[in-house]
């Protein structure tokens, strides 16, 4: 789990692992309501609100075993740029440095309220409106970092879904990702595929330990770094760089 010592740049201090792939997420803030839920959430920690909302759906039991996470990194996030290995000649500390100034040179987006809704058979948060601003901002993190990504090798083209149209085939194979560009919908997500009426139990268990987070929203504050030292193995917090700072 991240904790506020996490945050600090680990470039200072000890040395830096050797990272296969690297990706641009946006993780909240410290201290922040959100950056504590997605400790409990994650984490399993003893929080009263969540295990007692889970107890009286019935499913305190089975809460541990919950697939609470899809990504390679499992605590609470949003994608801006899905892991890539870096191309011939490029570095992390390019990498590092463009992530600095790009960030130094874009201001926070709020969000606006979230609701808690369905993504085929996952659970994400995502606004109740559109967000032009926060779409903006990742269509640039994709097209500004992509020009350190390397070509997408065999295995990541095995991962294209059959159900893809031409148009995200495109993506896919210009990005690595179909979630980029006009398709780009900001969201957290809080599960791994659940049955439906799992689904159904988990939101209604959910909701009232988050309503009060997604009435207000949050802001996109920040950029995080991240890096993956086995290739496909979880991802690790570089550093997380505020936008306009």
């Amino acid at each position: 789990m991240l904790d506020r010592a996490q945050y600090k740049d680990e470039s200072k201090g000890a040395p830096q692992p050797s990272f296969v792939r690297y990706a641009v997420f946006y993780t909240p803030q410290p201290g922040t309501a959100l950056s504590a839920f997605g400790r409990s959430w994650f984490g399993r920690a003893n929080d009263g609100a969540t295990l007692e909302a889970f107890s009286e759906s019935g499913l305190s039991s089975g809460f541990s075993r919950l697939p609470t996470s899809v990504s390679r990194y499992s605590g609470l996030h949003a994608v801006f740029k899905q892991p890539f290995a870096l191309k011939s000649g490029a570095t992390a500390e390019a990498l590092k440095a463009r992530l600095v100034s790009f960030a130094q040179r874009r201001k926070p987006v709020a969000t606006g309220p979230l609701t808690l809704s369905r993504a085929g058979r996952f659970l994400v948060l995502r606004p109740v409106r559109p967000t032009p601003a926060l779409d903006w901002l990742a269509a640039q993190c994709v097209t500004t970092f992509d020009s350190f990504a390397a070509p997408l090798s065999e295995i990541d083209r095995e991962e294209r879904a059959p159900h893809h149209n031409d148009y995200q085939r495109l993506l896919f194979e210009s990005y690595g990702d179909t979630n980029v560009l006009s398709e780009y919908r900001f969201h957290i997500t809080l599960t791994g595929p659940l049955d439906n009426t799992h689904l159904e139990r988990v939101a209604q268990a959910l909701w009232p330990v988050i309503e009060e987070i997604c009435a207000t929203g949050v802001t996109v504050d920040a950029l995080s770094l991240f890096g993956d030292p086995g290739g496909r193995t979880p991802l690790k917090l570089i550093g997380r760089h505020r936008l306009g700072s």
